[in-house]
């Protein structure tokens, strides 16, 4: 009966021990879905093919996303930190850079349309 009773006492505080023991790292930051369509500025009609790119306030690209047949575009960018949208290699029309601010925490999507240029 005593082993018993130091196998419920174990039992009971290994939860705690295990909690107590896991590594606390710093939670990643909320991410939020940024969407949107690509067009032609002279014809308003969608560019499909292309890729919208996200770089972080470093010069780093960490997201690539490709343009459907509708035009339309989406990826996930952390909340909270300053971005840009790229649209660099796209045939007969300018390359597009476009610095945005940080998007508030807590919201859950955000929409970002992008104009192409044509060369």
């Amino acid at each position: 009966m005593a082993m018993h009773r130091w196998t419920a006492a174990l039992l009971f505080c290994l939860p705690g021990l295990l909690c107590a023991q896991t590594d606390h790292k710093a939670a990643p930051p909320p991410m939020v879905q940024v969407f949107g369509s690509v067009t032609d500025s002279m014809s308003g009609k969608p560019v499909y093919d292309s890729l919208v790119e996200f770089y972080d306030a470093a010069e780093v690209r960490k997201a690539v996303s490709s343009v459907n047949a509708d035009g339309r575009y989406a990826l996930f960018i952390p909340a909270g930190k300053p971005f840009e949208l790229r649209i660099s290699k796209e045939n007969g029309y300018r390359e597009l850079r476009k610095p945005l601010p940080p998007i508030p925490p807590g919201t859950a999507q955000w929409r970002q349309d992008l104009v192409l240029q044509p060369k």
